[in-house]
């Protein structure tokens, strides 16, 4: 009983995560399309029965449905270019401006949700720690034992290992005077380096192997570059994984669907809230690369579709129209469902099945 709650619990949560997200980037077509002079027909989180509704001045209906399963934002005159004011009569730049605002905002959410990290944490690193002490070398010759951190070299003072070690490169079979916290008594120590090859060329080499990993607090300004720096490295790796499993297959078992990432984020909240915040920075992340998709329903068949109108002049054909969304509702379906066999597969329902 307490793993089924467990379970439930997870799949709340990842309920809730994902309406959040999902918000931001309806929330981004809604303001791109604002900022053009284009009004809003209907902003709905969730599908099937209404469980709250209300009206704006502006005439846009906002509605929080019963299935918390999705959303949408609606403008009049989507497909029909007669229409005044509607979005099928906007230029094309103005339209593509809202359809690529989506994704762009689960961007910045991740951008965001990486910074308050970044902010509270820090950056974690390697601290200039001896976990271990090489034997025979020049940090065993020289006394020092496991636990020492190195708090300057030459007078240079350093607070992590990345910061020790070319401090150290750029001294082979010299003579260093080293600063050691010892038991948190501050000692000298002075330490001929060892000598050894590395990129073609002799470096200096101490000694010491370092496990320690500690915080280091960031300036705005290295947040600022640090945040959208990992939110670029989590898309590259996505896209990656993604282009690695098509062309060969591998990799396709680390893929999950909303079980598996509801499980996902239960161990995740299980190990703290830092853990739980970046796992939702990467769901961002993969939402809007999934809306990218061109598949008709998400933006990515949006863009699909004014590419057409770009080369052909005019929009497509109303019957190719719906003769596409509706391949791509019964494409999205078929991915769901298989995303969910693989979960539950995952999970060892199938061969539970097969013992009974």
């Amino acid at each position: 009983m307490p793993q089924a709650f467990s379970i439930v619990v997870s799949i709340a949560a990842i309920l809730m995560i994902g309406n959040l997200l999902i918000l931001a980037h309806e929330l981004g077509h809604y303001i791109a399309a604002r900022s053009v002079g284009l009004v809003a027909e209907q902003f709905t989180i969730g599908f099937g029965p209404d469980l709250f509704r209300v009206t704006d001045r502006r005439g846009t209906l906002w509605s929080l449905s019963a299935l918390p399963l999705g959303g949408f934002v609606s403008f009049a005159g989507e497909h029909d270019r007669s229409c005044q004011g509607g979005y099928a009569a906007l230029p094309l730049p103005a339209r593509l401006a809202i359809i690529a605002a989506g994704p762009a905002a689960n961007i910045l959410v991740a951008i965001g949700l990486f910074a308050g990290i970044l902010a509270t944490k820090g950056e974690t690193t390697l601290l200039p720690v001896a976990s271990v002490i090489v034997p025979g070398s020049a940090a065993d010759t020289a006394g020092l034992q496991v636990g020492d951190r190195v708090l300057a070299v030459d007078g240079t003072r350093v607070t992590t290992f990345s910061e020790l070690v070319p401090l150290l490169r750029g001294h082979p079979d010299q003579v260093v005077e080293l600063q050691i916290d010892r038991d948190d008594a501050v000692i000298g120590v002075s330490a001929r380096l060892g000598v050894r090859a590395a990129g073609g060329k002799f470096v200096g080499y101490l000694g010491i192997v370092s496990h320690a990993l500690g915080h280091r607090p960031l300036t705005l300004g290295q947040i600022a570059l640090y945040a959208p720096a990992r939110a670029w490295h989590i898309t590259v790796e996505t896209l990656s994984g993604i282009a690695t499993a098509v062309t060969t297959g591998q990799g396709v078992g680390h893929f999950a669907g909303m079980l598996g990432v509801a499980h996902i984020a239960g161990e995740a909240a299980a190990t703290g809230t830092t853990q739980l915040v970046a796992l939702t920075a990467i769901l961002s992340i993969n939402l809007a690369l999934m809306n990218l998709l061109p598949i008709p329903v998400l933006d990515g068949g949006a863009f699909l579709f004014c590419l057409v109108e770009w080369v052909r002049g005019q929009p497509a054909p109303e019957r190719v129209r719906d003769l596409a969304t509706r391949t791509g509702a019964a494409a999205i379906a078929g991915l769901f469902a298989l995303s969910t066999l693989h979960d539950l597969a995952g999970f060892g329902l199938f061969q539970w099945l097969a013992g009974l």
